[in-house]
């Protein structure tokens, strides 16, 4: 693309961090690119390995200007390079913007091309240093590419009168501007490359995310934070060095949110390893080839290249190659940083989930790099402490699975296709068997049968997988055996639609009832254990008020205060919404979805939606005390029914107001009436000729239609523009015929009609087809032809055809 776009080899490449850097130095020399480079950074730590690739160092913009000039040059910088400094008690530009400026005689060239890296550090306030970027006064280029696997869209803030704040880009509170990712004018039309697509194509790594649970070591005894830390990492250690022979892991990469939690890791693994080794050497990998170490940021730079060259070749401190290699980390590796080597990164392991979606995603990138071809399989690892009764079935509202619920949002936040393409294969892999069974937990083994046991389950186990990933590689596997329905519970309810996990106790012990029951006509006293492995009545925490938290739902939905999404996740149980405003609470959800799709509740009479005859039931409760005899009952239902739309039940033809829907409809999808002309059809209604008439009929209206023709911008005072309505009518194709017509020119008319719009005469028998009346002073009249009747009853009897009828007839194609 450089060579593409950049005729002079003029190019400027912007990185965030040193590392990164040098990175994209050496795959620009990979890459063929040999023109002169400039690096716009301290020389420390960097220079030698700098000038190997053929760059220079400086800070200097005199320096900057003169190496890069006119001629072909590639500069890399930092974005550090972008900020204000201080100079001997003045405040002056960046090297890269005084060189571009010429402040000492000499002047660096604009660039063909600006590659931003990360951009999306570049955006939210506009006056941040880093924002410079976007100035092409000041740093000037032809053209700019942002690049970001983690875009970010700003959403601007009310001023403190509580007024909208300023549109992207222009002045906002305190004089700030802001750059959002989806802002075109600021970062350009988007070319989306999404992670399903890079798998596809071979450039990511098919990946798993592998569900580690564990029994929670410290759930019991009295332990400090301190201790409690330590034994869980004690545990997760174990389990990841089990993944070794299971999965084949050789190299592991794992985040902590504290320094010390990344040290601890790395300097007690040794010996766990051991202990472990010594117990089942065909188990474990051989301590002495097992590696592990600890990075921070307060490593030195080429401290933190050596170790991460080790950890991605294999190999120890001494050279030898290592059976399986571990690297703690805490907030030290910078994004779009690569660990590239003989081996990579085989897995990430997610010890604490509290980074930002950022972290996450970049993180799990770490793991899907590959070379081209390679056809590895990455895996994410997501560590889950359980307590000591907790059973894995109940996960949908389990505190225990934050950190998966975290990982996973994360992804959907950066590719929906993920979570929504695993969702589908969920729901529709019926109950299933064990996703998959890897014995990380002796404890666990214990309390959930014997190896035997879990040998078989893993041998038979599937893992949840994900459509349209090659090779129908698993996109989710856990520990322990999965029921395929409980994952699709846990995603819908905690990934794509999340619910608060207090709600979501009900929801889950009421899907345990409908499993066990087959219904879910909970008693109003029933109480349930929380937890399956629990005995009802062995203790208030384990004691749920089942029949309790079901009439509160009903209720609820009752008052209209449940969330639709709620309602469907009940309503999907079979939740028995009893009595009379409980069967019309769900009626109003069904006709809220009605109108969403239809912008009206005047259904015709034979509508159906979602199986329910909505037409018919709209149509009951518009007659006398169809809303129901009481008189606050009606009120609550008609203030209901008004909430979802006004004028459900209005004071005119019900056909009126569906084609009033229909006009608005067009214009709020951004028409404008000048292009709603007579002809036009929506949902095989002429939304154009049903204007003219209403400029036709202007003074039969009621003030009611006429205030709503207002609303669609239809203002005729009366007398106007009815001579113009019934030209362009007839210009544009439709029927209208005068009053005096005879039945026959009537039936012929209306099959031209048909004709016209069909492009033939085979008209269904109960067909009818609507032309219109010109009844004078009283405007156009709609009049209903039964034309498939008609047409039959003129082809059975064409023996009584006049001459002329017969040749009319003839020219339609009515008798052929």
């Amino acid at each position: 693309m450089a060579r593409r776009l950049a005729p002079r080899r003029r190019v400027l490449v912007m990185v965030h961090t040193l590392d990164l850097l040098v990175q994209t130095v050496a795959w620009w020399r990979t890459a063929g690119h040999t023109e002169p480079g400039i690096a716009v950074c301290s020389p420390i730590g960097n220079a030698e390995e700098l000038k190997e690739l053929g760059v220079r160092c400086t800070t200097s913009a005199p320096r900057l200007a003169l190496w890069g000039g006119s001629g072909p040059v590639t500069v890399f910088a930092t974005y550090a390079s972008l900020a204000y400094r201080r100079r001997g008690g003045e405040i002056v530009p960046g090297p890269l913007e005084e060189a571009m400026a010429g402040l000492y005689g000499q002047q660096l060239a604009p660039f063909d091309l600006a590659v931003v890296d990360e951009a999306h550090r570049t955006s939210g306030a506009r006056g941040k240093p880093w924002a410079i970027i976007h100035d092409n006064t000041r740093i000037r280029a032809d053209r700019r590419l942002y690049m970001t696997a983690t875009p970010r869209l700003w959403e601007i803030p009310e001023s403190v009168d509580g007024k909208a704040g300023p549109a992207r880009g222009e002045e906002g509170v305190g004089g700030q501007l802001v750059a959002s990712m989806d802002d075109e004018e600021i970062y350009g039309r988007q070319i989306g490359f999404g992670l399903l697509e890079a798998i596809e194509r071979g450039v990511l790594a098919r990946f798993e995310i592998d569900v580690l649970e564990i029994r929670d070591p410290a759930a019991q005894d009295e332990l400090t934070e301190q201790q409690a830390r330590e034994r869980r990492l004690a545990a997760l250690q174990a389990a990841l060095l089990t993944r070794w022979k299971e999965s084949g892991l050789r190299s592991v990469l794992s985040f902590h949110h504290r320094t010390r939690d990344a040290m601890g890791f790395a300097r007690s693994l040794p010996s766990v390893a051991t202990d472990l080794y010594e117990s089942d050497p065909g188990r474990y990998p051989d301590p002495a080839r097992t590696v592990a170490e600890w990075l921070s940021g307060e490593h030195p730079l080429g401290y933190r290249r050596q170790v991460v060259g080790r950890f991605a070749d294999g190999l120890d401190d001494d050279g030898a190659e290592t059976v399986m290699s571990f690297l703690a980390t805490c907030k030290v590796l910078g994004e779009g940083a690569d660990i590239t080597g003989r081996r990579g990164v085989d897995a990430v392991v997610f010890a604490d989930t509290r980074g930002s979606v950022v972290d996450v995603v970049q993180n799990t990138g770490r793991a899907l790099r590959q070379t081209p071809g390679e056809g590895k399989i990455a895996r994410v690892l997501v560590p889950i402490f359980l307590r000591p009764d907790e059973d894995p079935q109940d996960m949908v509202s389990s505190p225990s699975y934050r950190p998966l619920v975290a990982v996973l949002q994360a992804l959907r936040a950066h590719d929906e296709q993920i979570i929504e393409k695993l969702v589908l294969r969920q729901e529709h892999s019926g109950r299933g068997t064990a996703d998959e069974v890897l014995v990380d937990d002796p404890q666990y083994i214990r309390d959930t049968g014997t190896g035997q046991e879990q040998q078989g389950a893993e041998k038979d186990g599937g893992a949840a997988g994900c459509e349209g990933m090659p090779g129908d590689a698993a996109l989710l596997r856990f520990f322990a055996p999965r029921d395929a329905i409980t994952v699709a519970r846990f995603l819908r309810t905690r990934v794509l639609q999340p619910q608060s996990e207090v709600w979501l106790t009900g929801y889950h012990l009421l899907c345990r009832w409908v499993a066990g029951h087959g219904h879910a006509r909970v008693p109003l006293q029933e109480r349930v254990p929380r937890s399956s492995q629990a005995q009802p009545g062995d203790g208030w925490e384990r004691d749920y008020a089942l029949g309790q938290w079901c009439a509160e739902q009903r209720r609820a939905h009752r008052d209209g205060t449940l969330r639709a999404w709620r309602f469907q996740l009940l309503d999907e149980l079979g939740m028995e919404w009893e009595g009379a405003d409980a069967r019309f609470a769900a009626k109003i959800a069904v006709y809220r979805r009605y109108y969403d799709e239809h912008g009206t509740l005047a259904a015709p009479l034979a509508a159906v939606f979602e199986g329910q005859p909505v037409g018919q039931e709209l149509s009951n409760l518009r007659k006398p005390h169809g809303l129901g005899k009481k008189p606050e009952r009606a009120q609550r239902r008609r203030e209901l029914l008004e909430a979802i739309d006004p004028d459900w039940n209005p004071q005119w033809p019900l056909a009126w107001q569906r084609r009033w829907a229909k006009v608005k409809w067009c214009l709020d999808g951004g028409a404008q009436l000048a292009d709603l002309r007579p002809g036009l059809m929506v949902d095989g209604e002429d939304v154009g000729a049903w204007i003219a008439e209403q400029h036709l009929s202007w003074q039969g209206l009621s003030a009611g239609q006429r205030e709503r023709l207002a609303v669609l911008g239809i203002r005729v005072p009366a007398g106007e523009l009815e001579t113009a309505a019934l030209p362009a009518l007839e210009a544009a194709g439709a029927v209208v015929l005068p009053a005096t017509a005879t039945p026959w020119e009537r039936g012929t008319a209306a099959l031209r009609q048909y004709k016209a719009r069909e492009g033939h005469v085979r008209v269904p028998r109960a067909h009818r087809e609507t032309i219109r009346i010109d009844h004078g002073d009283d405007g156009l009249r709609e009049e209903h032809v039964r034309l498939g009747i008609w047409r039959s009853n003129t082809r059975s009897r064409r023996d009584r055809l006049t001459d002329t009828q017969r040749q009319e007839a003839q020219r339609l194609g009515l008798l052929t």
